[in-house]
């Protein structure tokens, strides 16, 4: 794991040492790094494991009280990469509706970091169960396969935002031919900068119910 997400690291691993409900504080966590990355697909799998290895570390020590804290966890880290993904599907339905362009290359490389998302999510659970101990360990891979039989907000969010992308591709093809070099340069990274502009409404709404 990189420097790159130790501000995510560092605070899971802190929180899991403190135990207790983590759901709503894990939860801000990822989605704030989320954003604060423009949303960007491949961004959200670097997140996502980062807050995984940092409550396995935090977990460790506490081994006695981790398993209903974990599962708190887990739970605010699959609502916020749920959220994520629905920003970014409707950002890709929002701009079509509303004429926008968004470059080819975005939208594909969105597609092949979101069809490994949940595997990259469940394979991230028992890896970092594999390096864990005793009641940690077991926790970690009892959640796996819970998650894996019955599924999880990521994984509904999976499959309507890879309906979208593939949607769009051939639309995206046609609106290329179409576009001068100019207009092509300004649709790249359009489609992190909407996603990420509907998921910070999305983040405000959650902490105002919170609140």
């Amino acid at each position: 794991m990189t420097d790159e997400y130790d501000e995510v690291r560092s605070p899971a691993r802190d929180a899991a040492s403190q135990g207790g409900d983590l759901r709503d504080q894990v939860r801000s966590l990822v989605l704030t790094a989320v954003m604060e990355r423009k949303t960007d697909p491949k961004a959200i799998v670097g997140v996502m494991k980062s807050a995984l290895a940092g409550l396995g570390e935090g977990y460790g020590a506490h081994a006695g009280n981790a398993g209903a804290s974990l599962k708190t966890a887990v739970a605010g880290l699959d609502e916020a990469v749920g959220k994520s993904l629905y920003a970014l599907r409707v950002a890709v339905e929002e701009g079509w509706d509303q004429g926008r362009r968004f470059a080819d290359s975005d939208l594909r490389e969105a597609y092949d970091a979101v069809r490994n998302l949940e595997s990259d999510l469940l394979g991230t659970l028992r890896e970092v169960g594999g390096r864990s101990q005793g009641v940690v360990k077991e926790e970690f891979t009892r959640l796996s396969e819970h998650l894996s039989r019955n599924g999880s907000d990521t994984r509904k969010q999976i499959s309507a935002v890879l309906a979208v992308l593939g949607r769009d591709f051939g639309q995206v093809a046609g609106a290329a031919a179409r576009d001068a070099g100019a207009d092509a340069r300004e649709a790249a990274g359009r489609l992190s900068a909407v996603a990420s502009g509907i998921l910070h409404g999305l983040a405000d709404a959650l902490d105002s119910r919170k609140a």
